[in-house]
Formats: C-alpha cells, structure tokens, sequence
C-alpha cells in the first residue's frame, strides 16, 4: 500500500481548452461547472481556461468565476489572474503588417487580435456572427495596417472548415519558422509570436505557482493544445479530438457532449487531487 501511495502525483494546476473540450457543442459550459471550479479550490487547485478566445472575452464568459479562474488566453499571448496580468507577448507591428498583407493577397479573413478589441477588415463583415461568438468586441476597419492597437495574435478564418488546408499550403510553410503557428480546429489557424502556445504558457504558470508538471492536468481537442497536453504529466485528449493527437498525449478523456472534462475532474476531487497513471485510459 505505501509503494502505491508513493507512486501518486498531487494534482495542483488544471488547465483546459474551451470549444469541442470543455464547451458542449452549443458552446455550454456544464451545468455543475461552477461548483466543480469551486470544490478544486478548497482542496488547493487551481483551474485556468486556457483558449484561443482573447482575455476580455474569457473574463466575460466567466464573469462570476473572475477571481477563480485564471486566464489564458489567445493560446498563451496572455495570461491574467484576478485582473493582473501575469504575462502578454506583444507582436511586434511590422511582424503583424506583413501578415495582414499576405492573408489579404491570398484573400483570406483575418482577425488581428488587439489586447482590448478583435480587429477585421470591412469586407469580411459578412462573417461577424462567427467573430463575435469567439471575441466579443470586433471593430471593422478598411485596412488592418491602419490600426494602432497593441497586438498578441493574428488568426485566419476558413468559412470552408479547411484550415488545415491553409496551413500546409501557405502558412506552416511560409510562417512556422518564424512565427508559433498551429492549427485551431476547422476553421482556424492562429499565428503568435515564436515559442508562443499553450504549453509554454502553462510552464510559465506552473513556475509562478510552484507546480511542477506532474502536479498539472490539461484537456484538450487539437493541434493549438498539443503542447499544452505533452506538457503537463497528466494530458488528456477529448475522445472527439484529432485523431492524429492520440500518438502524441498521453491519456484520453471521455467526449466534450459527455462533459468528458468534468468526469476527469469529479475523479480528482474523489481523490483530493492524488491521482496516479493507471487511474486513466491511456490515449495511445
């Protein structure tokens, strides 16, 4: 009994991607959320939201979890807690410039992710039922270089669901080398500063927290959350997530319209937060 008990991990960060992870698919948060967040605290856990959406969308999504949660977000730009922010990776505007030129030669939707506003040109007004469901304050402009906003993302809309198309046509080939580009579901390819993910964002958090990796658990569904998965001890892929990503992570968690996430989670809380390998299905 003492060999198994040493073998135990003491679960301290959780960290987990929103839409197709935690989200159902009408975008809901479980109905127990709140109280799952809560009872985490108690035992001396924290749980950020770790997502693709921007700070000020996130901290409106869980407006009456504000102090609780930690944010993360346009996938590790930035990190705020309580309204402080702990980390922001600033692009620089001649970086961004050239990207805007480019998605607009290649006719693509670009959102040029500001610290306070989402930016879109004004001939991709059509599509702002989609922006506003990601970022919840969207300014229309003529050319995206007339901004002056600080910047942390710049992200491409593929209304055909074929972002994975774009991104082994043009901007994998053309920008991984220069810039942290991953591929954001179906349609989506964000693009931030080099070393600039999820994973390097909870690293920066666990270091602040003094948690080191096999006290983090993560969840998540594709390619913008693979770092974050291999970078905590205990990752675990949604069962509807890339297929691709099962060789990757290390462990597979139950469906998003099964709130897979919060079966994981009821688990941790059932053990006080010491959960050891064999407590979950493995994804490989």
């Amino acid at each position: 009994m003492w060999a198994e008990e040493a073998r135990m991990d003491v679960i301290r960060l959780i960290a987990s991607d929103l839409d197709a992870t935690l989200l159902d698919d009408q975008s809901q948060l479980p109905p127990d959320f709140a109280e799952t967040v809560c009872a985490l605290a108690e035992r001396g856990i924290w749980f950020a939201a770790a997502s693709g959406r921007p700070i000020y969308t996130l901290e409106e999504m869980f407006a009456p979890l504000r102090d609780d949660i930690i944010f993360v977000g346009d996938n590790g730009g930035a990190i705020c807690w309580k309204g402080e922010s702990l980390y922001l990776s600033e692009m620089d505007v001649a970086d961004w410039h050239t990207l805007a030129g480019q998605a607009r030669s290649a006719g693509h939707a670009a959102v040029l992710c500001g610290l306070e506003t989402a930016y879109v040109e004004e001939q991709f007004r059509p599509y702002d039922r989609v922006f506003k469901r990601f970022y919840t304050k969207v300014e229309y402009v003529p050319h995206l270089e007339d901004v002056t906003a600080r910047v942390d993302k710049f992200t491409i809309y593929f209304p055909e669901g074929d972002a994975q198309k774009g991104y082994d046509a043009l901007y994998g080939p053309i920008w991984g080398g220069r810039f942290s580009v991953a591929v954001a579901g179906a349609d989506w390819v964000d693009i931030m500063n080099p070393g600039v993910h999820k994973g390097a964002a909870l690293l920066r958090l666990g270091k602040c927290l003094g948690v080191l990796p096999e006290g983090m658990m993560a969840f998540g569904d594709t390619f913008n959350d693979a770092e974050m998965l291999k970078a905590a001890k205990y990752g675990f892929l949604v069962e509807n997530g890339s297929p691709a990503l099962r060789e990757e992570v290390p462990f597979l968690a139950p469906p998003n319209t099964s709130s897979g996430v919060m079966q994981v989670l009821r688990r941790v809380l059932a053990q006080n937060g010491r959960v050891c390998e064999s407590d979950f299905r493995r994804a490989k």
